[in-house]
């Protein structure tokens, strides 16, 4: 049962539940609808949103890397990329600040958001869904 990451044209995110592709198209194409015809997007009256994107995950990208692991090159490599990154103009890195990017590295979300409509998940979506009112 997949799960279904949409990005609204006002840049708000939430993931959906649905039992499968056509249920997914009957909810959000309602949803795309309303906002079109600049309807109510629920029942406190706050206007429908208009679906940029809908990306299609497996299993729910919060469940990015939950083991917490990665390779040795890799956490090498990260890091010496980390430790530049943080370093100040004497070379001086705060093991607090890097404790905390170390921690983020395997964190589930982006702390930066992709051009556009981009994914806030780091999970790689299995594919995108095209929303049709």
């Amino acid at each position: 049962m997949p799960f279904y990451e949409v990005a609204y044209e006002t840049g708000r995110v939430s993931v959906a539940f649905y039992e499968d592709d056509d249920e997914a198209q009957r909810a959000l194409g309602e949803q795309q609808a309303r906002a079109v015809a600049g309807l109510p997007g629920g029942p406190i009256g706050q206007p429908a949103e208009r679906i940029a994107k809908v990306r299609v995950y497996k299993k729910h990208p919060n469940e990015y890397n939950p083991e917490q692991t990665m390779s040795a090159d890799v956490a090498s490599k990260e890091m010496a990329a980390l430790a530049k990154a943080l370093a100040d103009e004497n070379g001086v890195v705060s093991v607090d600040q890097l404790a905390l990017a170390v921690r983020e590295l395997s964190h589930p979300m982006n702390n930066e958001r992709a051009e556009g409509f981009g994914s806030i998940f780091k999970m790689k979506e299995d594919r995108e869904l095209e929303v049709t009112a």
